[in-house]
């Protein structure tokens, strides 16, 4: 019957793609009418939300950090699904579909900014008398659309076939790109053990806190969700991007193929947000002292380090591997 007929493209049959779209797009919604925790210092709970968080900057003065965080935390999530649902619908051309979503894939990630600068409240309150935070509903809404949206994407691409870029078994310099990659990996290991910021606040327990630390302190505390979330982007998706590229340019060495590690060393560099989580550092630094006064450690500086030297590495590994 001709209106029970699919408005999908014919090149995207099944219900996964458009599933996930919904269901993203769905808790994208939710997410926005809910707030992410209460943070309670001394008698006085306040709410914290997206609408919040771009307040506190708007009133600050703040002003591009306001539209950095309205547009990777409220647009873009939306952009994505409009993006994937002209795809669904046949309204991309075929040749520009691999372009749109990678580059929605790309950039997907920042979306979960205000999840990482909920994160470090979260974490800083923990076994605190004075101030208390308590994860809500919103939070895992739109940590999960934000998964969600990235899955979707990724499915997507494979559907479309793989990049047409050459990869390449034999690189230039292996024996000194191994020991730029040992560097990193070194470097990467001290930065989410090593703590990035300490409570200057003399009403509060001054303990410093690391991405580990970090971590430990939300399971702990109950946002178990939320932990495994850090945990996955911030600490096995860049382990397991770093310790694959040792081998990818192990296996060059040998004349062997590194096609498919290829492949899944650049998936891997997509869920690693220590990019994003440094930006939600900085904003953390900004507006974050009206509830807990910090101050940056040395956990810090080595993942500003870190990120400066992995961001040239990253463009030339797209580049020439």
């Amino acid at each position: 019957m001709r209106f029970l007929k699919s408005p999908l493209s014919p090149r995207w049959p099944g219900l996964y793609a458009p599933g996930m779209v919904v269901l993203s797009l769905t808790l994208n919604v939710i997410a926005l009418c809910l707030p992410f925790m209460d943070m309670r210092r001394g008698l006085s709970t306040e709410p914290y939300s997206l609408w919040a968080s771009v307040r506190l900057l708007w009133e600050s003065d703040l002003f591009v950090l306001a539209i950095v965080v309205v547009g990777f935390s409220m647009v873009f999530p939306f952009v994505k699904l409009a993006v994937m649902c002209s795809v669904l619908l046949g309204l991309v051309r075929a040749e520009q579909e691999r372009p749109w979503l990678e580059f929605v894939e790309r950039f997907g990630k920042w979306s979960m900014l205000d999840v990482f600068l909920v994160s470090i409240l979260l974490a800083l309150a923990n076994d605190q008398f004075w101030i208390e935070g308590t994860p809500q509903a919103g939070l895992m809404c739109f940590a999960l659309a934000i998964v969600a949206s990235m899955l979707t994407s990724r499915h997507m691409l494979a559907r479309v076939g793989e990049s047409t870029t050459p990869s390449r078994t034999l690189l230039r310099h292996p024996l000194r790109l191994a020991l730029w990659q040992i560097a990193l990996l070194i470097l990467l290991i001290a930065a989410i053990s090593v703590p990035y910021l300490e409570i200057d606040d003399w009403l509060l327990e001054d303990h410093p806190v690391s991405i580990l630390s970090t971590i430990s302190g939300l399971w702990n505390s109950g946002a178990r969700g939320l932990s495994l979330t850090m945990l996955l982007f911030l600490v096995v998706a860049p382990l397991l991007a770093s310790i694959a590229g040792l081998v990818l340019i192990q296996r060059s060495m040998r004349g062997r193929s590194i096609a498919a590690l290829r492949e899944f060393v650049t998936r891997m560099r997509h869920w690693a947000m220590l990019d994003v989580f440094s930006l939600a550092l900085v904003i953390f630094m900004i507006e974050g002292r009206e509830f807990v006064r910090t101050d940056l450690t040395w956990g810090a500086l080595l993942l500003a380090v870190l990120l400066a030297l992995y961001w040239p590495a990253a463009s030339w590994y797209e580049r020439h591997v």
